[in-house]
């Protein structure tokens, strides 16, 4: 009876201890990250746009890859970081705006720049700077 109270106890932990996100699960994990900065304008906008922001890391039509973290910083700017993506292949990244998030205009607020496409080698880190803008 010890016995086989040791042995669920080991298989729970183990267990536990192995799950993952789905980025690695699905194999396509990695050490690669991508980090910056989301800039907005100091009024006109309606809502929290370091709540209402985020990056998306694609690699062709996948799903969203890595695990990322927006967080306010300084001054009119979020900070973000995805990481644990799989590195040697060409990824798209890009700024990915909440409907809710709106201009004073009401008016969807622009992203710049575009969505990229980058090759991250392993163990680096890409840096990328976004700016939202009303107007």
């Amino acid at each position: 009876m010890l016995r086989i109270a040791v042995a669920a106890f080991v298989l729970a932990v183990t267990g536990c201890a192995s799950t993952s996100s789905g980025a690695a699960a699905a194999g396509r994990g990695g050490n690669a990250t991508v980090t910056g900065s989301i800039t907005y304008p100091e009024s006109g906008l309606q809502g929290d746009p370091c709540s209402a922001v985020g990056v998306k890391v694609t690699e062709g039509n996948s799903a969203a890859l890595g695990a990322g973290e927006v967080k306010r910083s300084r001054k009119n700017t979020c900070s973000f970081t995805v990481a644990g993506l799989p590195d040697g292949s060409d990824l798209k990244v890009e700024l990915v705006v909440d409907p809710s998030l709106k201009c004073a205009s009401g008016a969807a607020p622009t992203v710049s720049p575009e969505p990229t496409t980058m090759n991250i080698a392993r163990f680096q880190a890409k840096v990328i700077s976004y700016k939202l803008a009303c107007g």
